[in-house]
């Protein structure tokens, strides 16, 4: 019989007690944690998702000795892919436990104390353990790596704040881990909830239709939902100022705002950091390069950008060439563009779908300074956007294809569709929406 324990860490509830988040708090206040309490958790959380409207998503949480961390942006859907995992787990006939950390007196509980609890509930068998929002829970690093070591659990982390990021995932975990990344919403995913099914010109229209919208509005789940400006202006507040200014304690918030605005207007366009401290200054703001990097960082660091290098096989030049810049969502995009720019958004797109799909897009010039888009190091993949006059771009992939040994190259357009011949090079020509939707193996690490 296997056990499976979900922890839910989250929210801001109590936080006047977060000063006394101890165990010996929760002791003199009298906390008594009953047989039976911990699956009274499981049926309250796990019930809730019943009232969720749900996207099934296109990730797969691994199960392994290592502790998975579902790493990613915040709201875009860690806690419900997780919640889901486990409820799975429980329709599969595995036995389940949920703890909720926005109930403060779990928060300075010893891990010890929980491995026990859990097994006062189910005394053999497999455990996963689930944390969500790990941040909360007092001494989360040192907790974890005793609860992996034990090997009486599979566990699975997140954290929507800043605190469980990437960058530091390695140094507190000390190897014991395989990350997942969960990005917002794919069009794949809410094509798949709005029963997009193309047969006709119909649906194709609708699909077109669609595709509009989710360019406009991404694909984090509450502002898709809504297709809400509000929310997406809350949401982008939120990563400034919980995920990089307070986090990082950037002490001039008028300056690190200016180079966010410039950066994000950026995206999908190289730029090197003397462009960006160029540009700045030419309206009024003073920064240096250092600084431009460091914000930079903060910003790829909370998941708000990513930065694409040049494909070489020098890292000197790599590291001397223009970076490209792409969100973590195109509806970013909206707060700063009007009108819209569909060739972009299309790119930035194209990019985060790579992504989900495993890869790790660089951009590629070729020998007589032309460039391309997207090069895949793995199975050499070559991938041009071009919405518009796409037959311009026909010649520059079969040549980036020929420098790189690749026989086939896919140029992704608005609605032209087929094939070309150049040489020995075949390019595929594929509308962008027919793109997004290819099935795909999903996403495992």
């Amino acid at each position: 019989m296997a056990l499976v324990l979900v922890i839910l860490v989250s929210g801001n509830l109590c936080a006047g007690a977060v000063a006394y988040n101890s165990t010996s708090f929760i002791r003199a206040c009298g906390f008594i944690f009953h047989m039976g309490f911990l699956r009274e958790i499981t049926e309250e959380y796990l019930g809730a998702l019943r009232y969720v409207k749900e996207v099934p998503r296109d990730v797969e949480l691994p199960v392994g000795r290592d502790i998975v961390a579902l790493v990613g942006p915040r709201r875009a859907g860690k806690t419900f892919l997780m919640l889901r995992h486990a409820k799975d787990l429980l329709d599969s006939g595995k036995q389940a436990l949920y703890v909720s950390f926005d109930e403060f007196q779990f928060r300075g509980i010893d891990a010890r104390r929980l491995a026990e609890m859990a097994r006062e509930e189910y005394p053999s068998g497999e455990v996963y353990l689930f944390l969500d929002e790990v941040q909360e829970w007092e001494g989360w690093d040192s907790k974890l790596r005793w609860l992996h070591d034990v090997k009486d659990f599979f566990l699975h982390v997140t954290g929507s704040s800043s605190v469980l990021q990437s960058s530091e995932i390695p140094s507190r975990l000390r190897g014991r881990y395989v990350s997942v990344l969960l990005l917002p919403f794919s069009f794949r995913e809410v094509s798949r909830q709005e029963k997009v099914d193309v047969v006709t010109f119909r649906e194709r229209g609708a699909v077109k239709a669609l595709l509009n919208d989710y360019l406009t509005w991404g694909g984090f789940p509450e502002v898709w939902m809504y297709r809400s400006r509000e929310k997406l202006v809350s949401l982008l507040e939120t990563m400034f100022y919980r995920d990089v200014m307070e986090r990082h304690r950037v002490r001039d918030t008028a300056v690190f705002l200016e180079v966010a605005r410039l950066v994000i207007s950026s995206y999908s366009c190289p730029v090197t950091w003397h462009s960006v401290r160029r540009a700045l200054r030419s309206s009024g703001v003073s920064v240096d390069v250092k600084t431009v990097m460091s914000y930079v960082e903060y910003m790829r660091q909370a998941y708000l950008v990513f930065l694409v290098k040049r494909f070489t096989y020098s890292d000197r030049e790599a590291l001397a060439a223009p970076k490209k810049i792409y969100l973590v969502d195109p509806g970013i995009a909206t707060l700063l563009e009007k009108p819209m720019d569909k060739g972009r958004r299309a790119e930035n797109l194209v990019f985060l779908e790579l992504v989900r799909r495993g890869y790790e897009p660089y951009y590629y010039v070729t020998r007589s300074g032309k460039e391309v888009d997207f090069v895949t190091r793995k199975e050499k993949m070559i991938v041009e956007v071009a919405l518009e006059d796409w037959e311009k771009h026909v010649g520059k992939v079969a040549e980036a294809a020929r420098e790189l040994g690749v026989n086939e190259a896919t140029i992704v357009t608005w609605d032209a569709e087929g094939e070309e011949k150049v040489g020995n090079r075949r390019v595929v020509i594929i509308p962008l929406w027919k793109w997004l939707l290819q099935e795909t193996t999903k996403n495992k690490p």
